[in-house]
């Protein structure tokens, strides 16, 4: 009869809880034996840790350097900096891209101006954003020289990285404002290079 009953209980535990537990069954012999279940479940269901957590995150991160990579369209950094000056002549100054589907791309116009742009990464679509009215600030004098002067261009430099990094995609290119004389390309994985401007030499950052 002790046995039954234990047994029961045992059964109405399992219904009821759903979770883990240690319970002990009396033998006709009064000799105790322990019976066990498995992991305890959380509320919804799951098994209580943090990996699956984990393999979300990293897939997310996955998924945000993939659309660096590729913008939708396949448009570019290189077609970018080749299309702006087409609207705008002048030398262009630096390639990034945003978070909304464009390359935004500054040109040092011939009239000594710098001028904001955006090229559409899904057809190529350029429009002109904004403008520098401010051309007599001596002390971008030098730096405006410097980009004129600089024997690599923009599409230059983002050639450069890729040949050294065949297997990269390039997010953004700018000529460096500080008279260091060189590009710094940033590529989808967030590695920097800089592709000096006499000579296109790549190293890392």
């Amino acid at each position: 009869m002790k046995r039954k009953l234990v047994i029961a209980t045992l059964t109405a535990a399992v219904l009821v809880g759903g979770g883990a537990y240690t319970a002990v069954a009396v033998s006709g012999d009064d000799a105790p034996r322990t019976t066990s279940t498995g992991a305890v479940a959380d509320e919804d269901g799951g098994r209580d840790d943090d990996r699956g957590d984990d393999r979300d995150d990293a897939r997310d991160d996955r998924d945000d350097d993939r659309d660096r990579a590729a913008p939708a369209g396949g448009v570019t950094a290189a077609q970018a900096a080749a299309a702006a000056p087409g609207k705008t002549p002048g030398t262009v100054e630096s390639v990034d891209l945003d978070d909304d589907g464009h390359w935004e791309v500054e040109v040092l116009g011939r009239d000594d101006r710098e001028h904001e742009l955006t090229v559409d990464t899904s057809d190529g679509t350029v429009r002109v954003t904004g403008k520098d009215d401010d051309s007599d600030d001596s002390d971008d004098a030098g730096d405006r020289k410097a980009l004129r002067d600089a024997r690599t261009d923009a599409g230059e430099a983002i050639a450069a990285a890729l040949k050294a990094h065949p297997d990269a995609k390039v997010t953004s290119v700018d000529f460096d404002d500080d008279g260091a004389d060189h590009w710094e390309v940033e590529l989808h994985d967030d590695r920097e290079l800089h592709v000096d401007a006499r000579t296109a030499a790549v190293s890392a950052d």
